[in-house]
C-alpha cells in the first residue's frame, strides 16, 4: 500500500484532492474529521483556552485562526530581506 500525505493552507483545496483521489485508490484519513470532534470536546476546549488565553465559550477555531493570522501578519512584518543584509 502507498501512503502519502497532502498538505496545504487553509482553503487551499487538500479535503477535495483527498477526496479524488481516494475515490479511485481506497481508504483516506481525513485528519479534518478528527479536528471536527476535537473542537467538540470540553477537555480540548478548556486546554486550548487556557494555553491561547482565551475565553472559552467563544468560537476557539474562529480564535485560533485568527491568532495564526496575527502572528503570520507580525513575521511578515519583520522579516528580514538578506540580501540586503549581504
Amino acid at each position: 500500500m502507498i501512503k502519502f500525505a497532502i498538505t496545504g493552507s487553509l482553503s487551499s483545496g487538500k479535503s477535495t484532492a483527498s477526496k479524488i483521489i481516494s475515490s479511485n485508490l481506497g481508504p483516506l484519513f481525513n485528519a479534518d474529521n478528527v479536528v471536527k470532534k476535537l473542537y467538540k470536546t470540553n477537555s480540548f476546549k478548556k486546554k486550548i483556552s487556557r494555553v491561547l488565553k482565551i475565553n472559552s465559550k467563544i468560537n476557539i477555531k474562529s480564535e485560533i485562526k485568527k491568532q495564526i493570522q496575527e502572528k503570520k501578519n507580525h513575521i511578515k512584518k519583520n522579516r528580514t530581506n538578506h540580501s540586503s543584509i549581504c
